[in-house]
């Protein structure tokens, strides 16, 4: 069957999932006391029940009905992110964060770019949501 991209809907297919990590935000260039001036609690290693939110964009495949399985999809983001980050000690985990801090601002960059060549053609990574608390998160659209 013969997709016409043009008249199709161009739709956002989100996805949330769970990762629980521990993490510590500390340069260990800096004295302590810098360190938890500027840190303060989140200096000591501790813990989150962060939510990722993936967002894809593109158009309903004619064939499929939608713009991509959400079985692959959950297969690509526990591929790729969740086997790396989640139930472990994020510092430690990836050599990205050997020379970017574990804030929720680059959690998320480091999730898109995990994510952002892993989807068909047909369909792009908008944006990557990275909820530390309920009330404090990063949304990054890969710019």
């Amino acid at each position: 069957m013969e997709n016409n991209s043009n008249n199709l809907p161009l739709i956002e297919l989100t996805s949330s999932y769970d990762i629980y990590a521990a993490h510590q935000l500390r340069r260990p260039e800096w004295p302590e006391s810098k360190n938890r001036e500027i840190f303060g609690q989140c200096a000591d290693l501790h813990g989150h029940q962060y939510k990722l939110v993936v967002v894809l964009e593109g158009r309903i495949q004619q064939d499929s009905g939608m713009i991509v399985n959400g079985y692959e999809m959950d297969r690509i983001v526990k591929e790729k992110v969740l086997a790396i980050i989640d139930h472990k000690f994020i510092n430690e985990a990836d050599i990205f964060f050997k020379e970017h801090l574990t804030t929720v601002e680059w959690i998320a960059c480091w999730i898109f770019g995990k994510l952002k060549n892993e989807f068909p053609p047909h369909c792009r990574l908008k944006t990557i949501q990275v909820y530390e608390t309920p009330a404090l998160y990063a949304v990054y659209s890969g710019s």
